[in-house]
């Protein structure tokens, strides 16, 4: 028993170290004086150290420090309501357009934060004795006064609100991926590489911890998680932290780039058929043809859809067409999004080979050549245009000898 007291004690600190470590190396780094983009690292910033607020939380318990101090008991409680929105205002700037400022809306966000430091005021003025015996006997000591009462009561509501809060993040942040990917593919002809799946990957290991703790809060409380199980959410909470600061690293706004010349993005609106239509839109008939003319001949003529790199913003670099034109066009004329509009061609250019290379040429050569970055993604693009798998599509081609 000892041994797994240690262990958990060992864990913590680890995970409270890097918390602080991370924490300030976000947070320095997302303060780069030469760039006026910010980098969406404060909000992980901030996710990390909350999350040390948690480790510091458990360490003061392993440690028995909270049973010599007990003033110390709850005292983070307020700050894990900051874990959601950190963690929603780090996904929406890492997948935004724009930078993700604050401003007197998003103070919304922090109302539960104050909310619960209001509610908790019954348990924080509990004299220490009282606190002890409520966490060490999971008992209120004999007495007449109702404030005990209402010190669990308010413990009770402000567990309870942290669930639902921490549930509606995730489900917002998972809601922000998704639609992330659909705008990916007006932006990028390969997506693989920006499909931010690590972030779909945390906000799963945030999920199982999230369920671990209501599992604690609802059915195990009062009475504590023996000491294998705290090891346990322990050791996976120090993965979790180990896991964003590693991907943490390497994550860079993935759009900045991409729109860094305009100022201005044409809204889209949607009739009752589901056909878009650009608000205000300078473009005529005429003008829509001949940008899609233009285009054909860029991608298809000149080769461009071979650029595994090809995004919307390195076409309009090449054509000297506004990218809000561009996307407008193909949308407009091709029913389609940037990402299907160059990889018709790709599929076009790999079917050729595939007709006319015989068996000379390999499946992933024939990929790479015609602008994929990988042969799991040109399979999945080649069955989703012609029905079949580029072998399926090779062997017809194939003659059958007499």
């Amino acid at each position: 028993m000892i041994d797994l007291i240690q262990y958990e004690i060992a864990v913590q600190s680890m995970g409270l170290s890097m918390c602080v470590f991370m924490a300030l190396f976000f947070f320095m780094d997302s303060k780069d004086k030469t760039s006026t983009k910010k980098s969406p690292r404060r909000f992980l910033s901030g996710f990390m150290l909350t999350y040390g607020t948690t480790f510091l939380d458990d360490l003061l318990i392993a440690t028995e420090i909270t049973s010599r101090y007990p003033s110390l008991h709850g005292v983070f409680i307020p700050a894990f309501f900051l874990l959601g929105p950190f963690l929603y205002f780090y996904v929406r700037d890492t997948c935004a357009m724009h930078s993700y400022t604050f401003a007197r809306p998003l103070l919304k966000h922090f109302i539960l934060f104050a909310t619960s430091i209001i509610v908790l005021i019954p348990f924080y003025i509990l004299p220490s004795d009282d606190k002890q015996v409520i966490f060490s006997e999971n008992n209120i000591s004999s007495t007449e006064s109702l404030l005990p009462w209402f010190a669990i009561i308010s413990i009770s509501m402000v567990h309870v609100a942290l669930l639902i809060q921490m549930l509606f993040y995730l489900v917002q942040s998972f809601r922000i991926l998704m639609r992330y990917f659909e705008n990916l593919k007006d932006f990028f002809s390969n997506v693989e590489d920006r499909r931010l799946d690590w972030l779909r990957l945390l906000i799963f290991m945030l999920s199982i911890s999230w369920a671990v703790f209501t599992y604690e809060s609802v059915v195990v409380w009062p009475d504590l998680m023996d000491d294998t199980a705290r090891v346990a959410t322990s050791t996976l909470d120090v993965a979790i932290i180990y896991f964003i600061s590693f991907m943490g690293l390497r994550q860079v706004a993935v759009f900045r780039d991409q729109i860094s010349s305009q100022k201005h993005q044409n809204k889209a609106k949607t009739d009752s058929n589901g056909k878009q239509k650009y608000a205000r839109s300078a473009l005529s008939e005429e003008d829509s043809e001949r940008i899609l003319s233009k285009l054909y001949h860029a991608i298809a003529n000149e080769g461009l859809y071979s650029d595994s790199m090809l995004s919307l913003r390195g076409l309009s670099d090449h054509t000297n067409i506004s990218s809000n034109y561009i996307s407008q066009v193909i949308n407009q004329k091709t029913d389609s999004h940037f990402f299907d509009y160059v990889n018709r061609f790709r599929i076009e250019a790999a079917m050729k080979k595939l007709t006319h290379d015989g068996e000379k040429n390999s499946i992933l050569n024939i990929a790479y050549d015609v602008g994929f970055n990988s042969k799991s993604t040109f399979n999945t693009a080649f069955k989703r245009h012609t029905g079949k798998t580029p072998s399926e599509f090779r062997k017809m081609q194939i003659p059958v000898a007499d």
